[in-house]
């Protein structure tokens, strides 16, 4: 599952990580919003908050809107440098590493919302900024396992994928119907190619997963406030040793990579 990066790995691989990593983004993404406020799985909120807090003149609130755009930043480049770095040998060991740190910024958002007084929105934004650098982690992670191909922490680029296949599924129908039936439906219209079915279904599997992410983490931040980063931190921590211990049995069946 992390020994192979880029074009290396299976569509297969790509499909069980997107859909697993997804759903701890989604779970994060709700009940992050529930608990402090914020949306955390991405940065495009924040740099529009930060936009307005910046022309109403409320420069703390600015500020934390800046450093929480930072934390993100500053995930996303201490994943990348681990990666770089040639510290441990095995790539899997690296991922493994990474995925436990993210787990752990889950965990230390669990420890901060139990033992500090949350009477206000500015402890809200610095609690908000540690699950900005646990998300930064995960999408500079994913994107670097995957080649690029998968995204899990944000859905807008997911969902124009999603689209403009769409649209090759609906030209491809369109130009099957023209021939069977003979009819040209639209006048110059250029020959439409079969789309290829493994990306619609690694989109839609995003999709899916940070949607049902977005339903589990929704209510434990609601009823569960405390705990409801105890769930995506364990399951990061389960990916984690099956990727630092050789040999784990976690998943068999899914093909090696």
């Amino acid at each position: 599952m992390f020994n192979h990066e880029g074009a290396q790995r299976s569509h297969r691989l790509n499909v069980i990580l997107a859909g697993y990593l997804a759903l701890v983004a989604g779970m994060v993404n709700s009940a992050g919003f529930i608990i402090v406020g914020s949306f955390t799985s991405h940065v495009t909120g924040n740099i529009g908050r930060l936009a307005d807090d910046v022309a109403l003149g409320h420069r703390s609130a600015a500020t934390l809107a800046a450093l929480m755009i930072v934390a993100f930043f500053a995930g996303a480049f201490t994943a990348s440098m681990a990666i770089e770095s040639s510290l441990l040998q095995r790539r899997a060991q690296v991922y493994g590493a990474l995925l436990l740190g993210e787990a752990g910024l889950l965990l230390a958002f669990y420890a901060m919302s139990r033992y500090m007084r949350a009477d206000g929105p500015r402890i809200h934004d610095a609690q908000a900024m540690v699950l900005c650098a646990a998300m930064g982690v995960q999408n500079s992670l994913v994107t670097r396992l995957s080649g690029a191909v998968v995204r899990t922490t944000h859905l807008t680029g997911v969902v124009t994928d999603l689209g403009i296949e769409a649209a090759r599924w609906f030209r491809y129908s369109r130009a099957q119907v023209a021939e069977r039936t003979g009819l040209r439906l639209v006048a110059g219209d250029a020959p439409a190619p079969r789309p290829e079915v493994p990306k619609l279904v690694l989109l839609a599997t995003i999709i899916g997963a940070f949607i049902a992410g977005g339903a589990i983490g929704a209510p434990l931040g609601a009823y569960l406030p405390r705990y409801a980063f105890v769930v995506p931190s364990g399951l990061l921590a389960l990916a984690a040793i099956y990727a630092l211990v050789p040999g784990t049995n976690v998943w068999r069946g899914f093909g090696r990579g």
